[in-house]
């Protein structure tokens, strides 16, 4: 069956511990995507052990899980630390996510009993260090930077490595040195993959938050390539916003999680269904583009592995633009640029 199916392919997951979403987090994260299109109206569920068992069996070349919990580790932190434990008992690497909501004692709970050789590494999503962005960002006031810093003291010290994941919007876009300089100096970390905004799942009432113009989502990923190079340290940033040349090669040459039947595969554990997807942004806009595991793979509509943003964002700042088959185009002063996916997996320099 997995022959027919396509699921042979699938070699990373990342695994959403249940349903309900952001209505269930402990963060109100500005633009969670998590609670909208995939999710509406599911009943309440956190995930069993049979499901994990399930997966394992439907994913026989799986190579690494990675946890987002219900959507942070934080909501369902003993359950995410027993599927853990299931991937691990069957040779899977693990890999978490979470705001640092309790930074302490989550990371206790999720690691406690865990085989730490088979924990890649914990990524902590903070997208600033000003207290007021950070409460502004995360809807709550309930986060601890220093909190946060003694985890991943823990982390360290346990040679559990630690990635730093932050979301960029126009209020935070300029503090991604600080907080490159502020744990590499402070931990050694090495490790950071930025993130856009939330294009489709902005909400209406969310009228202080823009996202960051198109040239200068260009020039803080030429500078945020600089700095990987000055200091050796592994940095991505999704290269949203492309120009003519770019947009032609990545269409020729890019293969994208967006892709049918791609090698990472989404998974939502509902109380009678294991929902999957290859492409969150897509299915969150369109829920007909995830399937059941026990299904054949999703026919999905980008068939040269280019996931265009015409199909993917509904911003009423983006979508006044014009559109063309090749994906959104923004009249700039230099050039117009292609809005592709912000799941758009695309690395390098400009």
């Amino acid at each position: 069956m997995n022959k027919e199916n396509g699921l042979e392919k699938v070699t990373d997951l990342t695994l959403y511990t249940g349903t309900n979403g952001k209505d269930r987090c402990t963060c109100k994260c500005i633009g969670c995507t998590q609670g909208g299109g995939i999710l509406k109206g599911k009943e309440r569920h956190q995930g069993r052990i049979e499901q994990i068992r399930t997966i394992i069996k439907k994913l026989p070349n799986l190579q690494n899980a990675y946890l987002l919990g219900n959507p942070d580790v934080s909501v369902d932190t003993d359950f995410c630390n027993i599927a853990a434990k299931e991937f691990i008992k069957n040779n899977i690497n693990v890999m978490f996510s979470t705001s640092g909501y309790k930074a302490l004692t989550t990371l206790k709970k999720l690691i406690s009993g865990l085989d730490t050789k088979f924990i890649k590494y914990i990524s902590y999503s903070i997208d600033t260090l000003d207290t007021e962005k950070m409460k502004f960002l995360k809807g709550t006031d309930k986060l601890d930077l220093r909190e946060i810093e003694k985890a991943i003291s823990i982390c360290k010290e346990k040679d559990i490595p630690v990635k730093i994941q932050p979301t960029l919007w126009e209020i935070n876009q300029t503090d991604y040195k600080e907080i490159i300089n502020n744990f590499y100096e402070k931990f050694d970390i090495r490790w950071y993959t930025f993130h856009a905004g939330s294009f489709e799942a902005l909400r209406k009432k969310d009228v202080a938050i823009k996202h960051v113009k198109p040239e200068e989502w260009r020039m803080i990923n030429k500078d945020i390539q600089k700095i990987a190079k000055e200091k050796e340290l592994k940095i991505v940033l999704p290269r949203i916003f492309l120009d003519r040349k770019e947009m032609e090669e990545c269409q020729k040459n890019i293969h994208t999680y967006c892709a049918n039947g791609g090698t990472g595969l989404q998974i939502w554990l509902e109380k009678d269904f294991i929902r999957c997807t290859y492409c969150p942004v897509l299915a969150e806009i369109h829920p007909e583009f995830t399937f059941s595991i026990e299904e054949s793979t999703a026919n999905f509509i980008n068939k040269n592995g280019v996931c265009i943003a015409t199909s993917c964002t509904l911003d009423k700042n983006l979508t006044a633009k014009t559109a063309n088959a090749n994906g959104r185009v923004f009249k700039n002063e230099k050039e117009d640029l292609y809005n592709v996916c912000r799941f758009y997996s695309i690395r390098g320099q400009f």
